[in-house]
C-alpha cells in the first residue's frame, strides 16, 4: 500500500504550495543522507519525502493524486495487458491467446474483428464494381 503523501510531509490535504515546500525542506534538512551518512532511517525518510513532494509539488499530479485518494476501495479500472495462462506443453507462462492471437484486451480483439469485417465488405464492393465495369465496358 502506498503511504499517504500528506502524512509523510506532515501537512493537511488543503495545504498550499508554500506549506508543502516548507515541510519538504524541513524534512530534508533533518534527514538528508549527506548530512546523516550511514543512517538508514534518515535515508528512508528522505526517499519518502522526495516521492511525496514529487507528486504534491506538481499541481497536475497533485490533482490526480487527490482524485485517487478520494476514491474508496481498489482501483476499479482493469489492468492493461495480456492475461497469462500456463502453456500445456512446456508448462511456461504465456499470454492468453484470443481469436485474433493478440493476447491483449477484449477491446483490441473487438477492434480486430471490426477491422476484418470492414476489410471484407470493402473487398466485396470492389469485386462487384469491377464485375459491373467489365460487363458494361466489355466489347460485344
Amino acid at each position: 500500500m502506498q503511504p499517504d503523501h500528506y502524512e509523510v510531509l506532515g501537512v493537511p490535504p488543503d495545504a498550499d504550495g508554500a506549506a508543502l515546500r516548507g515541510a519538504y525542506l524541513t524534512l530534508m534538512r533533518a534527514n538528508h543522507p549527506d548530512l546523516r551518512p550511514g543512517d538508514a532511517g534518515a535515508a528512508a525518510v528522505a526517499r519518502r519525502a522526495n516521492a511525496a513532494y514529487d507528486v504534491l509539488g506538481d499541481p497536475v499530479r497533485r490533482a490526480a493524486y487527490d482524485r485517487r485518494r478520494a476514491r474508496p476501495g481498489p482501483d476499479p479500472r482493469p489492468t492493461p495487458g495480456p492475461q497469462w495462462v500456463t502453456d500445456p506443453l512446456s508448462g511456461a507462462p504465456r499470454p492468453r491467446a484470443t481469436a485474433y492471437g493478440s493476447g491483449y484486451s477484449a477491446d483490441r480483439d473487438a477492434y480486430a474483428r471490426a477491422f476484418s469485417a470492414a476489410t471484407a465488405r470493402f473487398l466485396v464492393a470492389v469485386m462487384l464494381v469491377g464485375t459491373l465495369l467489365l460487363l458494361v465496358l466489355a466489347p460485344r
